[in-house]
Protein backbone atom coordinates (compact mmCIF):
# COMPACT_ATOMS: atom_id res chain seq x y z
CA UNK A 1 0.00 0.00 0.00
CA UNK A 2 1.31 3.29 -0.67
CA UNK A 3 1.71 6.05 1.75
CA UNK A 4 -0.84 8.83 2.17
CA UNK A 5 -0.12 11.58 0.30
CA UNK A 6 0.88 14.32 2.55
CA UNK A 7 -1.99 17.20 3.60
CA UNK A 8 -1.38 20.58 1.94
CA UNK A 9 -1.41 22.61 4.96
CA UNK A 10 1.81 20.64 5.95
CA UNK A 11 3.61 22.42 3.14
CA UNK A 12 2.68 26.06 4.19
CA UNK A 13 5.71 26.36 6.96
CA UNK A 14 5.66 29.91 7.63
CA UNK A 15 3.37 32.03 8.95
CA UNK A 16 2.40 36.01 9.12
CA UNK A 17 1.46 37.25 12.28
CA UNK A 18 -2.24 38.33 10.83
CA UNK A 19 -1.98 34.42 10.19
CA UNK A 20 -1.10 34.06 13.58
CA UNK A 21 -3.81 35.83 15.21
CA UNK A 22 -6.34 34.66 13.12
CA UNK A 23 -5.53 30.89 13.68
CA UNK A 24 -5.36 31.40 17.67
CA UNK A 25 -8.74 33.42 17.10
CA UNK A 26 -10.34 30.05 15.23
CA UNK A 27 -8.62 27.57 17.96
CA UNK A 28 -10.95 29.67 20.57
CA UNK A 29 -7.67 31.37 22.41
CA UNK A 30 -6.63 34.78 23.60
CA UNK A 31 -2.95 36.07 23.18
CA UNK A 32 -2.22 34.92 27.22
CA UNK A 33 -4.19 31.46 26.55
CA UNK A 34 -1.64 30.83 23.38
CA UNK A 35 1.12 31.36 24.84
CA UNK A 36 0.65 28.90 27.47
CA UNK A 37 -0.61 26.28 24.98
CA UNK A 38 2.48 27.11 23.06
CA UNK A 39 5.25 27.11 25.69
CA UNK A 40 6.02 31.07 25.46
CA UNK A 41 5.48 34.23 27.66
CA UNK A 42 2.62 36.21 26.45
CA UNK A 43 4.67 39.03 25.99
CA UNK A 44 6.32 36.58 23.23
CA UNK A 45 2.71 35.46 21.73
CA UNK A 46 2.36 39.22 21.64
CA UNK A 47 5.58 39.78 19.76
CA UNK A 48 4.34 36.80 16.99
CA UNK A 49 1.05 39.17 16.68
CA UNK A 50 3.47 42.69 16.11
CA UNK A 51 5.68 41.00 13.74
CA UNK A 52 8.52 41.47 15.94
CA UNK A 53 9.65 37.53 16.65
CA UNK A 54 9.52 35.12 13.82
CA UNK A 55 6.72 32.40 14.58
CA UNK A 56 8.72 29.11 15.07
CA UNK A 57 8.05 26.45 12.53
CA UNK A 58 6.45 23.72 14.85
CA UNK A 59 4.18 26.81 16.42
CA UNK A 60 3.22 26.93 12.31
CA UNK A 61 2.75 23.55 12.22
CA UNK A 62 1.06 22.96 15.59
CA UNK A 63 -1.48 25.70 14.78
CA UNK A 64 -1.75 24.57 11.17
CA UNK A 65 -2.82 20.63 12.31
CA UNK A 66 -5.08 21.86 15.38
CA UNK A 67 -6.73 23.52 12.86
CA UNK A 68 -6.97 20.86 10.36
CA UNK A 69 -7.92 18.11 12.01
CA UNK A 70 -10.50 20.37 14.25
CA UNK A 71 -8.70 19.42 17.50
CA UNK A 72 -9.52 21.78 20.42
CA UNK A 73 -6.29 23.11 22.23
CA UNK A 74 -6.17 22.16 26.24
CA UNK A 75 -4.83 25.43 27.63
CA UNK A 76 -3.22 24.95 31.17
CA UNK A 77 -4.59 26.78 34.00
CA UNK A 78 -2.62 29.94 34.64
CA UNK A 79 -0.34 29.64 37.93
CA UNK A 80 1.56 32.88 39.03
CA UNK A 81 5.35 32.41 39.82
CA UNK A 82 4.70 35.07 42.64
CA UNK A 83 4.03 32.62 45.29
Amino acid sequence: MAPKKPAAWQYKRTMYPADYKEAIADLGMNIAQAGRYLGVSERTSHRYIRGEAEIPIATVLLLRALIATGTAPVVPDWVSDKG
